[in-house]
């Protein structure tokens, strides 16, 4: 299981080697500039080298700590994020500069400035080049170990998708690029999880159709998320069924595959208030084994969703901006950054999060890839 309970450390040994190359450069100019001797110029690298220590302990305890704060209303999120990010830029600042002018009796303002620049663009650059927007997705696989799945169901394969975003960010070139993968996965359900397009009405039947061009032809369900609802929801539930989706809006569908009773239940949208789970569970039985179907991990708040022994959801993107020894910088959950991608434990329910397909907000990922996951379900022995 993934939980992001630590800070994200996914430093790639090239963002650590730019960003070594590019102090060496800062280090070696404020050499030259401060005609500084062979010796000066070796203890001023020894104190930057220092301080690099000083300033991934501080960005790491930051990030514990934001980790724990960012939490609860929209608004309190947004400043635990601003100053988080206010901090991770000054704390490293300081630190240099103090360094280097204790080594060499000068004001380091700029150098240390220069060095959390080319350290800040070193470090960021394998990121987003690996999340760039025309690459494949991610194929992610993982077995979920479910003490209740019947036996018939022992290595079923779940496909989960989400987040498509059609629109401003993901063109269709785009989109098409990182649904690729799906054309020669193998699975006996395929669930979406909603946000077919971002904001424009009119993208709903392409973002559709270009999910059903590429899933494979299994049983297939969607629940809708927040911007399928702010674009058009009759028109995202009429696209979907059209393309061989089951939509299940705040309802359950009792499912027999390889023999076994399965019951899918779906809420509408979490996060725009929209979910009715009393409604959803409404006739599933008490020892039924249940998957809900969630846009937005939230749902894990309410009491009821812990019936079900596995949740699928999407709706926070990984973070889509996660920063070497930072992590995730925001999150669209009232956890934070807690449930922001992977698989976690809640007592007797499992959680599943995809990272998904496309952006908002900003035009970008970064050390967080667009992701198409397969859950194999295993029986707990």
């Amino acid at each position: 299981m993934h939980s992001p309970a630590l800070p994200n450390l996914a430093i790639t040994w090239q963002g650590v080697l730019l960003a070594l190359v590019g102090q060496w450069v800062v280090v070696r100019v404020a050499a030259v500039v401060w005609r500084l001797s062979r010796a000066e110029t070796r203890r001023l690298v020894r104190a930057v080298l220092v301080a690099d220590v000083g300033v991934v302990t501080a960005l790491v305890v930051l990030a514990v700590l934001s980790f724990h704060l960012n939490r609860g209303s929209h608004a309190h999120r947004v400043w635990v994020i601003l100053v988080h990010l206010g901090l991770a830029a000054a704390m490293p600042w300081v630190i240099w500069t103090l360094a280097v002018s204790k080594v060499t009796r000068r004001s380091a303002v700029l150098p240390a400035a220069l060095l959390l620049a080319v350290t800040a663009l070193g470090l960021a650059l394998p990121g987003v080049r690996r999340s760039i927007s025309k690459r494949p997705a991610q194929v992610t696989r993982l077995s979920v170990l479910l003490p209740e799945l019947p036996l018939q169901l022992n290595g079923t394969r779940v496909i989960v998708v989400g987040d498509i975003h059609l629109g401003r960010y993901v063109s269709a070139e785009n989109a098409w690029a990182r649904l690729e993968p799906l054309r020669g996965l193998k699975a006996d359900l395929v669930v979406f999880t909603g946000d077919l397009v971002t904001a424009n009405p009119s993208l709903i039947p392409a973002a559709a159709e270009l999910l059903d061009e590429f899933c494979p032809k299994v049983p297939r369900f969607a629940v809708l998320g927040n911007h399928d609802r702010w674009a058009d929801q009759q028109a995202a539930v009429a696209a979907l069924a059209e393309h061989g989706f089951t939509v299940i809006v705040n309802d359950r569908l009792h499912v027999t595959l390889k023999g076994a009773d399965l019951w899918l239940v779906g809420v509408n949208d979490y996060y725009t208030a929209a979910a009715r789970l009393d409604k959803a569970f409404a006739g599933v039985p008490e020892a039924a084994f249940v998957i809900l179907l969630s846009h937005s991990p939230d749902i894990v708040r309410e009491p009821r969703a812990r019936r079900a022994d596995l949740i699928l959801s999407g709706h926070t993107h990984g973070g889509q901006v996660v920063l070497p020894l930072i992590g995730v910088t925001g999150s669209s959950s009232w956890y934070g950054p807690r449930y922001a991608s992977g698989l976690h434990r809640l007592d007797d329910t499992f959680l599943f999060v995809t990272r998904g397909l496309g952006e908002v907000g900003v035009p970008l990922r970064m050390y967080c890839e667009p992701e198409i996951a397969v859950l194999e379900l295993r029986r707990e022995p």
